[in-house]
């Protein structure tokens, strides 16, 4: 019988998860009969920074020094979030994905998390009942929304450079412990990204936006602009419509059509207002919660960790 041992990623994981990753992918893109070519490797820098992060995830090896699955995790202060697993195609099917999943929540408990969440595609039944029998609970439906919002004439953002509370701050107002300051990180590390911040007029952070642009695979030309994680105070949300306008700004001084934002299935009102205003539904996830409920139905506050 095979000895399989989980563990912490190291670095020198690095082009061996990179190979996995694409393989097992391509595997679920053929399997969809999805048309193009195949699957590309992510890029280097984008493999880079997620290894250079205190908490990057797990490996699987079976037998004991052979890597043959991964699963990347993400520690937002009280936030642990599971991020993108995969297994090689040889030795699918045998178990391997729940010991990862496992191993990955597991990781996370031990950080300090005290809210664990995950996202995942609502056809795959197979990876439901997984994270259910594990303890996380369908939660909502989160609904990526496409469009090109009318752009605003003059903006007020600043970039945000680190060094300061300014996301910890919006972010935890709405739920607290909650910190997205590792996903700007990420961006500005990967050169892939930047992040938005608004103050009122005493200087106080009132809104931020993290944009991703560049590619997460080799050969990927995004069209459109990713929000990765946005927060608005309750008292700044009636200038929600403004920072969503200068986001579109932003957006067209990068080169790109339109915006990509993760809504929640809580988030009705504000669902119906971009549909209302010409954006539309292209993808959906579950998004799957043990711990407590991230945000009330009608804070701003958009997130989803795709990687």
């Amino acid at each position: 019988m095979l000895t399989r041992l989980t563990r912490p990623m190291i670095p020198a994981d690095r082009e061996l998860v990179r190979q996995i990753d694409r393989d097992a992918f391509e595997l679920v893109r053929r399997e969809r009969g999805q048309p193009g070519e195949g699957l590309k490797l992510r890029t280097a820098e984008n493999i880079a920074a997620a290894f250079d992060r205190p908490l990057p995830g797990v490996v699987l090896e079976e037998p004991r020094g052979r890597v043959v699955g991964y699963c990347f995790t993400h520690m937002w202060g009280s936030l642990g979030w599971l991020g993108t697993l995969g297994i090689t195609p040889a030795r699918q099917g045998l178990g391997l994905g729940r010991t990862l999943v496992s191993a990955g929540l597991a990781l996370l408990e031990q950080a300090g998390c005290t809210t664990l969440a995950l996202e995942t595609m609502p056809d795959s039944g197979r990876n439901l009942a997984l994270y259910a029998r594990l303890g996380l609970n369908p939660h909502h439906m989160t609904f990526l929304c496409q469009g090109a919002p009318q752009p605003a004439r003059e903006t007020r953002w600043t970039i945000w450079t680190g060094g300061d509370d300014a996301l910890r701050t919006v972010a935890g107002a709405l739920v607290p412990g909650l910190d997205p300051t590792p996903a700007a990180e990420w961006l500005r590390h990967e050169d892939a990204g930047e992040t938005l911040v608004w103050r009122d007029g005493t200087g106080q952070p009132v809104c931020f936006a993290a944009l991703r642009y560049g590619p997460r695979r080799q050969g990927q030309i995004p069209v459109y602009l990713t929000v990765e994680a946005a927060a608005c105070l309750p008292s700044a949300a009636h200038e929600w419509p403004r920072f969503l306008a200068e986001m579109q700004t932003y957006a067209v001084r990068r080169g790109k059509a339109g915006l990509v934002l993760p809504v929640s299935g809580q988030q009705s009102a504000l669902l119906r207002r971009l549909l209302d205003n010409g954006m539309r539904i292209v993808h959906t996830r579950v998004r799957m919660l043990r711990g407590e409920a991230l945000g009330a139905p009608d804070a701003l506050l958009l997130l989803t960790l795709a990687m």
